[in-house]
């Protein structure tokens, strides 16, 4: 299967496909209506079905951009489908919702899908093209994706966090929870599409894409208790997010996520899905310390925690190598504030061939 090369979106590009469908999810992110906002041409109707994905948590926050998508698409589409219910706490109800609706779209209608994962949760973003995939077997897919301009926690505040983890009393682990955006850890959560081929008795390899929020690795790493975990740190293609990386890695040391357990530290893209592919390829092969393959040893899970492309990109491996299992954790608790602030480049990405 080859790897695509992502490229900045160009909204013309969709104008010009014929009978598109569009997919999105109504987020509180300022960028989960970008994509939308890019394409807006008055009287003129550019997709043949359009379908919003609706959460049924944070109704308050996410009610700006989801009247807005259902004001806009109403105008560019022919037929705005009735919206998807998201339930987060039940994954096997809203795989059922997203494919009863997709069912109801004719496939001899459509001749190409766009799916807008920038409103989307990671575990959302697989499960979406793992459905999609599934029901319109064969049709062309485009995934697109805008960046935000800026992301929490912001670089002015980073020293000032990592001191209150140094510290961590009470008052502190509470200002912290405010501070990265969620809270404690609620439910480990494996994809019913992707729960892999565990072999018995074997251990258990996973790989972790570190974000910004260890009490969730904490709760996941405690409740899934891998054997080996190859913690992989995203480094960002723009240099004024660079400095990431680092807190990243502080964070999780001051934590002591992964002390007690063996692991290997190395660091991953957040952008790039070739490289991102091409490093789990290589982590899936490697050799241990004494010559075994690691895929033939240990039984593989990936849970991509981090950026939405990582979770693409994880979803791509996935395809090749079915064997392997996709585990995530829910926070206790989100603050919707402190995610990311306006829209930046958008960009769009073509799904191999299956």
């Amino acid at each position: 299967m080859e790897v695509n090369k992502i490229q900045e979106f160009n909204p013309d590009f969709i104008k010009q496909r014929g009978n598109p469908l569009y997919i999105c999810a109504a987020g509180f992110e300022d960028r989960a209506v970008g994509i939308v906002k890019s394409l807006e041409t008055p009287k003129v109707k550019i997709f043949r079905y359009s379908l919003i994905l609706e959460y049924n948590t944070h109704k308050n926050e996410n009610r700006g951009n989801l009247q807005f998508l259902q004001h806009s698409l109403e105008k560019l589409s022919f037929n705005l489908m009735d919206n998807t219910k998201i339930d987060i706490d039940d994954m096997l109800k809203t795989g059922n919702n997203l494919s009863n609706t997709l069912k109801k779209i004719p496939s001899e209608e459509i001749d190409s899908i766009f799916i807008d994962i920038s409103g989307m949760t990671n575990f959302l973003i697989l499960l979406a093209l793992h459905r999609v995939n599934e029901t319109f077997y064969g049709k062309e897919i485009f995934v697109l994706y805008a960046e935000a301009q800026d992301y929490y926690p912001k670089k002015g505040e980073m020293d000032e966090i990592l001191k209150l983890v140094t510290r961590r009393q009470d008052g502190d682990i509470m200002e912290l929870s405010k501070k990265l955006g969620t809270s404690g850890a609620r439910e480990t959560l494996i994809l019913p599409d992707f729960k892999g081929y565990f072999k018995e008795d074997y251990p258990i390899c996973l790989i972790f894409f570190a974000g910004y929020e260890p009490s969730r690795a904490i709760g996941l790493i405690e409740t899934y208790r891998p054997n080996l975990i190859i913690a992989c740190y995203g480094v960002s293609p723009h240099k004024h997010f660079r400095q990431r990386t680092k807190f990243s890695k502080d964070l999780h040391t001051e934590f002591k996520v992964f002390k007690q357990y063996k692991h290997v530290d190395m660091e991953v893209s957040t952008f790039n899905i070739q490289k991102i592919v091409s490093k789990l390829e290589k982590i899936y092969t490697s050799a241990d310390n004494e010559g075994g393959i690691l895929y033939e040893k240990y039984n593989i899970a990936i849970s991509p925690q981090c950026s939405k492309l990582q979770a693409l990109a994880t979803y791509l491996f996935s395809l090749r190598h079915p064997d392997v299992q996709v585990v995530f954790c829910l926070p206790g608790a989100f603050n919707p504030k402190r995610y990311s602030e306006k829209i930046g480049k958008m960009w769009m990405y073509k799904l191999p061939s299956p």
